[in-house]
């Protein structure tokens, strides 16, 4: 086995290699054989699987060598490819020694014909010297192990391994005086001599990905040291406004993965995370302006701080603030209406998707947010109000409004759903389907139609016939009971109404009180 880089899988495997070993001199039949076939796939296995790890692996240091011109680098790398380019050549001449083994044996490939012949040609065609398979294999061996010593400097144990290499055979007296060939295919069958081949080539697999880390440790393939290290913050924008998050990468302009950084801004630590080999820092916080220049910039700054092997590299980073301008629109209110729910759309288009906004009045208006960003329904309680924009807990600005009062309704008669013409008047036999309706004015109804919904709570109501009145009703709601009047009504008379109460009902369906101004509130209807 080769020893340490082994990983969990190549330990297990290697240890049911030596267990089906023990047992096969112990002339374990078939069943055993047949193991060995399982165990060769499973080897052939890693071994394409190794294969392409250390290719990979001379991929990267190359790769990391980059353009370098140190002596040291360029031995290393060009050392790296001279093993790999050995490690392929050995893998393939043992392949031959396995086809060797296959013909001997009479089989093409490893079916069970091959894994049932319990014949010795194979192990004879190893062992005998005559035939010099066995010797040339043990001697290309030996040459890969020595020249991987001289490529990479490592000392590596041999591949052609006796008793006495191996601990659970190092005291056994039985195997003590046998070579690597006789210990390897003595009366072994064709499966278990090819899996036992097969087996060298993971270990020279393994012996080469040990080359290749120590040569990579020879060119100090990414610890490169630098003699000058510069800080530097590279922002997402030169220019932020005020409320919008600064955003930032701060990262060192010489980087090398032995290097850990620790990265602070003005004193907080930040996150340090590796970013196609660069590791940054990541900077963001909440612009704050003020001062700003006739051209609307603010000047700021941040202190930066990057320490490396406990030297501390600092700098100040400069960036300009530029000043917010707050746009208002209206969703229907054109302006706002006192105690009324005013829908307000307040943006700041230079703060785009980082905006966010919060709204306060002190106790001027109340103010709800709405279904987006901006967007607010401000109920006034004064005739001037300020709202105060700020984003992420920064000032924006102040906003200011000007507020009127709700307009007085307009009171109309109705004969079912036809207003009545005052000029003409009614007949006698309409006064059953007489209503009155408070009507908001039209402007005040489209800007705030959750606002201009009224109801009349009370109206006095009389039956005039020259300067006498022969009925009075006191109604309570909208739609008053004067049918006990028809018989009495003649034309000539007149029916006067005179609204007392009314009742608005607010955007948060409060109820608000309405007094008819002057003669805004008296309908006079003549009855013909």
């Amino acid at each position: 086995m080769a020893g340490g880089k082994e990983t969990p899988r190549q330990k297990m495997i290697g240890m049911m290699y030596l267990v089906l070993t023990a047992l096969l001199a112990l002339q374990v039949s078939n069943a055993v054989l047949e193991k060995f076939a399982i165990i060769n796939g499973t080897l052939e296995g890693l071994i394409h699987e190794s294969s392409g790890k250390n290719n990979a692996h001379l991929t990267q240091i190359v790769k990391d060598a980059g353009t370098s011109d140190k002596p040291n680098v360029l031995e290393a790398v060009a050392n790296a490819k001279k093993v790999r380019q050995l490690t392929e050549e050995i893998v393939k001449y043992v392949e031959t020694v396995k086809d060797e083994m296959k013909k001997k044996a009479g089989s093409p490939e490893i079916d069970e014909k091959f894994i049932n012949n319990h014949s010795s040609e194979v192990a004879t065609m190893m062992m005998d010297k005559k035939t010099g398979v066995g010797t040339e294999f043990v001697k290309r061996l030996n040459d890969y192990t020595k020249q991987l010593e001289t490529l990479s400097g490592k000392k590596f144990a041999t591949l052609a391994k006796t008793p006495k290499d191996i601990p659970a055979f190092a005291n056994d007296e039985k195997h003590a005086n046998k070579d690597f060939l006789t210990f390897t295919f003595e009366n072994t069958p064709p499966v278990a001599a090819y899996a036992s081949v097969t087996q060298i080539q993971t270990e020279i697999l393994e012996y080469e990905a040990l080359a290749l880390d120590e040569l990579s440790k020879k060119a100090n393939v990414g610890q490169v040291k630098f003699d000058k290290l510069v800080p530097m913050v590279l922002p997402k924008s030169s220019i932020v406004a005020a409320g919008a998050e600064y955003t930032a990468d701060m990262f060192i302009s010489a980087s090398a993965s032995g290097l850990v950084p620790e990265m602070f801004y003005n004193g907080s630590k930040l996150q340090v995370v590796d970013e196609g080999g660069i590791k940054m820092g990541k900077v963001k916080f909440t612009a704050k302006g003020g001062s700003y220049d006739p051209q609307g910039y603010s000047k700021q700054s941040f202190k930066a701080k990057i320490v490396i092997d406990g030297t501390p590299y600092e700098q100040e980073i400069q960036y300009m603030v530029a000043q917010p301008v707050i746009r208002v629109t209206t969703g229907n209110a054109p302006t706002l209406y006192m105690n009324c729910g005013n829908t307000v759309n307040i943006e700041v288009p230079a703060l785009g998707t980082n905006y966010n906004p919060s709204f306060s009045a002190g106790g001027a208006a109340e103010i709800i947010k709405g279904d987006k960003p901006g967007r607010v329904t401000i109920i006034p309680k004064q005739r001037k109000i300020t709202v105060a924009v700020s984003n992420g807990g920064a000032a924006i600005g102040n906003q200011a409004f000007d507020v009127k009062n709700v307009p007085d309704p307009k009171y109309i008669a109705y004969v079912g759903n036809n207003p009545v013409d005052l000029r003409q008047g009614i007949r006698a036999n309409q006064l059953g389907n007489l209503r009155i309706v408070a009507e908001p004015e039209t402007n005040f109804k489209e800007e705030v139609p959750k606002d201009a919904r009224y109801r009349i709570k009370r109206a006095e109501i009389i039956l005039g016939r020259g300067t006498a009145g022969v009925q009075r009703l006191n109604a309570t709601n909208e739609n008053p009971d004067l049918r006990s009047w028809i018989s009495q009504a003649r034309p000539g008379d007149r029916i006067v109404i005179d609204i007392k109460d009314v009742i608005r009902r607010t955007y948060k369906d409060d109820e608000e009180k309405v007094t008819p101004k002057g003669s805004s509130g008296i309908i006079m209807i003549p009855v013909n």
